[in-house]
């Protein structure tokens, strides 16, 4: 074996090595306390110019605030104004000859005439269609006795209809000195002509009769006549002549056959009615008086 060669020794030294680490770790302290002192702003921007943002943005939305509330009168101001032209357009119409009313039809009528409906009505004659006195028309329409009932309606373009329901007459009063139709209800409407006099039941005797033409009687016993004839049916009214009215109670059908069906108080009429009707059938051509004012005793009295 060969002898060894000396090996040299070789000293690597670290100290160069750390003083550059120790700079860098100076530079980033050193970085570390100019970003603390002064740091620029988390977008990235420096602090002035996120400031001169803010008031920009402010500024713009102040703009926008401004704008709605300009916007906003406008539209009151719109408003304002078609609600102003609106009110003139109607009082201008209103105020207007346009629609006047020409021409008055009448219907309904019997017993009065068209012609004294128009003068009852006394249309104004600027009435129009706009401005239509309905009220007033048929307020003094309806003061006619005949008259239970009125409507007043348009019919454009020029005119009015009157439509009337007239009373219906249910028999005629003597008052001892006059005669009057009456309807059921007891209102006097009129004299009664020829035809109705030939036609309708005259009721008789009653006491403390005040009868005029437009007035409802307050006599209690020819109210109760009125009920009687009202509510007896037709099988026995279409034979009555006459009724006799002296009390409530005392309320006696005459027949044409001459038979008197004493009622009394108009109730319990269509068994009243039903009684009567057996006893004039059963006893067709002898029975002279018959007596329903009980209904579960009734009584009839023929020829001796």
């Amino acid at each position: 074996m060969g002898t060894s060669k000396k090996r040299d020794s070789v000293f690597i030294s670290t100290a160069s090595r750390d003083r550059v680490t120790a700079r860098a770790e100076k530079a980033r302290a050193a970085g570390a306390r100019s970003g603390r002192a002064g740091a620029p702003a988390k977008s990235g921007r420096p602090a002035s110019e996120a400031r001169a943002l803010a008031e920009a943005r402010k500024v713009q939305r102040e703009g926008r605030m401004a704008g709605q509330r300009r916007a906003a009168r406008l539209r009151v101001a719109a408003i304002v104004g078609a609600v102003v032209l609106v009110i003139a357009a109607c009082v201008g119409l209103y105020s207007s000859p346009l629609f006047t009313v020409t021409n008055v039809e009448v219907a309904g009528v019997q017993h009065i005439t068209a012609a004294q409906v128009r003068a009852l009505a006394q249309v104004p004659a600027d009435a129009t269609l706009i401005r239509f006195p309905a009220d007033a028309v048929a307020a003094r329409v309806a003061a006619d006795p005949w008259v239970a009932s009125v409507s007043v309606s348009r019919v454009f373009p020029s005119g009015m209809r009157i439509r009337v329901t007239e009373r219906v007459p249910l028999a005629i009063v003597d008052a001892g000195t006059s005669m009057w139709l009456v309807d059921g209800t007891g209102m006097v409407i009129a004299k009664p002509s020829t035809s109705a006099s030939g036609t309708l039941p005259v009721v008789r005797d009653a006491p403390g009769l005040d009868l005029k033409a437009g007035r409802r009687t307050v006599s209690e016993p020819l109210l109760n006549a009125l009920g009687v004839l009202a509510g007896i049916g037709n099988q026995i009214t279409s034979t009555v002549t006459a009724i006799s009215a002296p009390t409530v109670d005392g309320a006696t059908l005459i027949t044409s056959d001459r038979v008197e069906i004493v009622v009394g108080q108009a109730v319990d009429l269509a068994t009243k009615a039903e009684l009567a009707q057996r006893i004039l059938t059963e006893q067709k051509g002898k029975v002279v008086a018959i007596d329903v004012r009980v209904i579960d005793r009734p009584t009839w009295r023929g020829l001796k």
